[in-house]
């Protein structure tokens, strides 16, 4: 389950209200202008979730 609790902390503009999260660790990566909430997933840049991905994608 993911913890997107923190969001509206990230959404630097008044308008982002689409959020890129991280697919292994649930972070916010980025914000997007968009018209209504939508979550989209991703991959972070740090080494443990890169690791992790290599992991499942074998």
């Amino acid at each position: 389950m993911s913890n997107t609790n923190h969001v509206t902390m990230a959404a630097i503009h008044r308008y982002d209200l689409g959020v890129i999260i991280c697919k292994s660790c649930n972070e916010v990566i980025a914000t997007l202008p968009t018209d209504g909430y939508k979550k989209f997933y991703g991959l972070c840049n740090s080494a443990q979730c890169l690791e992790k991905n290599k992991e499942a994608n074998k």
